[in-house]
């Protein structure tokens, strides 16, 4: 089956290789940790939470707001290699897919692995998460207009995403997110913070591109659950899967300098 086969929303469920020769089905893994999650979301704060109120229960993550300007402008020279970026679906294919290239995901953090050859691109970026604690996942999510993310759930139990906004369109309420029955809007430099576990949706209803950094960090989950989330994350940080995605998602746009925009 090639990309353009494959149904909006769906992705290539088949093996996660733990090794190159080990191997366990995806799709009840995925189900199973699904499970867990209902009952670990008990146990997470009470989310989600948007603008002063997700900086007040997340106080480190204002981390990003205080270096908005210069964010923005590594991201303007990473949007100058817009043709380069790839989908989220060519950098994992069991993942989720949006038709043709309307979603674009520029990894720079995965299973707490830095992806160098990314992160030299926006280094103040890179300066900003590093000083949030428990970072697993960082990435530019880059969504064109009239695209759509149908609803899904994450498989990542015990851990709390955030979206910092760059660029919304010029008619916001139009570009929205749906999560677990609660209703967002992105504004530039408001953050939301939600568990990607419960149900959500993404609708682009403009002809403008939203631009959104996510960043996911651990929960601090309390034991026994820390026990489960942490074992989960030591076979996934270190599985061939990962390491594979690593290789596809590094697509080496050249470095930038911190501070001055230079190339």
């Amino acid at each position: 089956m090639t990309t353009t086969d494959v149904p909006q929303g769906v992705g290539q469920k088949g093996r996660f290789y733990l090794t190159k020769n080990i191997w366990v089905p995806q799709e009840p893994l995925e189900n199973l940790n699904l499970r867990l999650s209902d009952w670990i979301l008990q146990n997470m704060p009470r989310l989600p939470l948007a603008g002063e109120e997700a900086l007040k229960s997340f106080p480190f993550l204002a981390e990003l707001r205080k270096r908005h300007d210069k964010i923005k402008a590594d991201l303007a020279y990473l949007l100058s290699h817009h043709e380069e970026i790839p989908t989220l679906h060519e950098v994992h294919p069991r993942d989720l897919y949006v038709p043709g290239r309307a979603w674009r995901t520029f990894i720079l953090k995965i299973y707490g692995h830095e992806i160098t050859e990314n992160t030299a691109a926006v280094p103040d970026t890179m300066a900003a998460i590093n000083r949030i604690p428990g970072v697993h996942t960082a990435l530019f999510s880059i969504l064109a207009g009239r695209a759509e993310i149908e609803p899904h759930r994450g498989s990542a139990a015990g851990v709390v995403r955030f979206h910092y906004p760059l660029i919304v369109p010029s008619e916001p309420e139009k570009c929205w997110i749906e999560i677990g029955g609660h209703h967002f809007f992105w504004e530039e430099g408001v953050p939301l913070v939600f568990d990607d576990t419960r149900e959500h949706w993404v609708k682009n209803q403009t002809d403008e591109t939203r631009v959104v950094l996510i960043i996911d960090f651990n929960a601090d989950m309390p034991f026994p659950v820390n026990l489960y989330t942490g074992l989960r994350y030591a076979l996934g940080r270190r599985s061939a899967e990962v390491k594979a995605v690593i290789d596809r998602a590094a697509i080496g746009v050249p470095p930038r300098s911190a501070g001055n925009g230079a190339a």
